[in-house]
């Protein structure tokens, strides 16, 4: 061992995926004059876990790893169904002590370093790679890592689940007859809420590999697992005699293997994605990494890491994975019928990823429907998370422009009606919890300082009005533009707020709509005695396009298809009135998606916030029709405002507070 010194390759583990690679390095010659190192804690010296898969015997796994194998069985029964023959293939029992046996015949052929120590981090320097351990810095020019992989934490239509098994090798006091016979699944045992079954694999001389498997969130335990084993063994074997106990746990998940991506450290085995999510069988991916891997080496390539799973067969994955989570019980159906009503060997190859579109179809169809379909409408419903919202509002955008087109003379009537429904069930409501953003949690009671220290906000910006309507008008796009650029982008990229992307989206989106309905929005800024829009109507539409062509561009740059369709609903309303065309926005985007960050961020439901909103719904409605009379009957304005000007000035002074608050909680809330 050169202590500090540079190697050619460095391997992370001296396991199942090392060991492979080593020998597909061999087989190339890719092993002579070079400097390699092998970093593992453990000695790797018991018979720690068992590897199985089924192959051709036609293979190159087969043709290279043949000498490794333990024992090969030429039958298989699913359930205790009437075995199978496997014809040209075998399934394969690999004792990980003949793995590691054949890892230490490669060091000591090859004159490798086997260093017994514990590896702390990695990280990329000017030369290469640097690997910090127990036992000091080493470098390389090229890392391979085997450690365990570690997963994201699941997303909503994701599943970490957990394979546990624990075995014996018994010696049974008679001589069992099925030696050609392996069992997979035998599902004759308690369920106890979890997919539980049993593999009994025949060896040589009388000995018998007996292990209860459980699927589930939970690791199987000892006292959980010696009575079934127990019960199980003398039903089916009679007496016996314990030879060797083995336990192991592989990670089922359908999440994205996180780790930190250093250029020069190549991911292999179980952090390369080898483990199979929906069966835990890894070794026949790690062998075709490896064969990767060393191919590249051999010609030179660029390294990097093989593509273990198409998207097809991640997704089935999923759908059986969160079968498994949300129903274990039917786990037992599934994989019977899956074997019964199908070839053994097909059935192999679909789990391994290796079928046709046709052939999975084919597969699928003898499968129970109906857990399936349950989980696919989760898988769905998760899939177009944010994409369906806006799709309908662009629908009800077409749908009203239908109609003002065919049927003009009760267009007017149906958009108020609708616009007026749509405000009065989550426009208005959405900005009516604001009380529950000051503590976070379900208030039982409103305190009065928190109403008047609302109150005192919202007047003092109808003082602005009344002192100087431009600067009023000014400062509600300014905020508004910042809050509603901030709600969607919220929506769209939740981890990755930016201030200057918020800002610039408020701005296009208030753009597209004043300067797009110029007409409507001068007749309204005429009502407020305010400034009005100078653009002759070719500029108005040249900077219109203009403003559409830079948000089509960009909602497709970030790609996002709840942005791209917002863009094209603003597009449809261009030719709405100015009215509808905010509503649409205000109302089908902005509110619904602020009602769902609040549920999210408050961790309730919709009844029980609308309910927490109910009084200050009442109250605003009060005031607004107060301030209507006031107008109409003293004058409240200089000049009286028309409904839709009153409207606008309301809403501008009941959304300053709302925006401070919404604010501090997108701050400090995950939605």
């Amino acid at each position: 061992m050169e202590k500090n010194g540079f190697f050619d390759y460095i391997f992370i583990g001296a396991g199942a995926s090392t060991t492979l690679l080593l020998r597909s390095l061999e087989s190339r010659g890719l092993l002579a004059n070079k400097k390699i190192a092998l970093f593992d804690a453990d000695a790797k010296k018991t018979n720690d876990k068992t590897y199985c898969f089924w192959t051709s015997l036609d293979d190159n796994i087969a043709r290279n790893c043949q000498h490794m194998f333990t024992h090969t069985w030429s039958k298989i029964s699913v359930n205790r169904l009437e075995p199978e023959t496997l014809e040209n293939a075998r399934y394969v029992y690999i004792s990980s002590i003949a793995v590691y046996e054949e890892c230490r015949r490669i060091i000591e052929q090859h004159q490798l370093s086997r260093i017994y120590t514990s590896v702390l981090s990695i990280e990329r320097i000017q030369k290469g790679v640097q690997v910090i351990t127990d036992s000091g810095n080493f470098h390389a020019e090229t890392v391979f890592d085997s450690r365990p992989p570690t997963f994201a934490l699941p997303k909503k239509n994701e599943v970490l689940l957990w394979q546990t098994f624990i075995g014996y090798i018994i010696s049974p006091s008679e001589p069992y007859q099925e030696a050609d016979c392996v069992d997979l699944m035998d599902f004759d045992i308690p369920q106890d809420g979890y997919t539980q079954f049993m593999y009994v694999l025949p060896l040589p001389n009388n000995r018998i590999l007996v292990e209860v498997t459980r699927f589930g969130i939970e690791a199987i335990t000892s006292d959980q697992a010696e009575p079934i084993l127990d019960a199980y063994i003398q039903k089916r074997f009679g007496t016996y005699t314990v030879i060797e106990t083995e336990k192991g746990t592989i990670p089922m998940s359908t999440s994205k293997i996180v780790h930190e991506k250093i250029e020069g450290v190549i991911p292999i085995g179980g952090r390369s994605g080898a483990i199979k999510p929906s069966t835990g069988y890894a070794f026949k991916k790690m062998f075709e990494g490896a064969e990767h891997h060393a191919e590249q080496l051999l010609t030179r390539k660029k390294m990097s890491p093989l593509n273990m799973e198409s998207k097809r067969f991640e997704f089935y994955d999923r759908l059986l994975l969160l079968i498994l989570l949300h129903r274990p019980f039917l786990g037992k159906q599934i994989f019977t019928v899956l074997f019964k009503k199908n070839n053994v060997f097909s059935v192999f190859r679909f789990l391994e990823g290796k079928t046709s579109i046709f052939q999975d179809i084919r597969i699928l169809l003898t499968l129970p429907f109906r857990p399936f379909l349950h989980v696919l409408k989760t898988e769905v419903a998760v899939s177009f998370k944010g994409v369906i919202a806006p799709f309908c509002i662009l629908l009800l955008a077409v749908s009203l422009l239908l109609i003002q087109t065919f049927s003009a003379s009760y267009s007017f009537a149906i958009q108020l009606v609708l616009l007026s429904i749509g405000f009065l069930a989550v426009g208005l409501p959405h900005g009516a919890v604001d009380h529950l953003l000051e503590s976070g949690v379900h208030v039982k009671g409103v305190k009065i300082s928190f109403i008047l220290k609302y109150l005192s906000v919202s007047f003092i910006f109808l003082l602005i009005w009344f002192l100087s309507a431009d600067t009023a008008l000014l400062f509600f796009l300014a905020y508004s533009i910042w809050h509603f650029g901030q709600c969607d982008f919220k929506e769209w990229i939740p981890n990755k707020q930016n201030t200057w992307k918020n800002i610039l989206w408020g701005t296009l989106l208030f753009g597209i709509l004043l300067i797009g309905h110029q007409t409507e929005t001068n007749e309204i800024l005429a009502s407020l005695q305010t400034f009005e829009l100078a653009f002759t109507d070719k500029q108005a539409v040249l900077i219109t396009q203009m403003l559409f062509m830079f948000s089509f561009i960009w909602s497709i740059l970030e790609r996002k298809i709840s942005f791209f369709l917002t863009v094209c609903m603003l597009f449809v309303a261009m030719y709405l009135p100015l009215l509808s065309a905010f509503s649409l926005y205000f109302i089908g985007q902005h509110s619904l998606n602020g009602w769902r960050h609040l549920k999210n961020g408050l961790q309730t439901n919709s009844k029980t916030l609308y309910l927490k909103s109910l009084p200050f719904n009442l109250g605003a409605i009060g005031i607004l029709v107060i301030s209507y009379w006031l107008n109409e009957n003293y004058f409240l304005f200089e000049n009286n405002f028309e409904m839709a000007s009153l409207f606008f000035v309301f809403l501008s002074c009941i959304s300053f507070p709302h925006i401070i608050w919404m604010h501090k909680f997108y701050q400090k809330s995950v939605c």
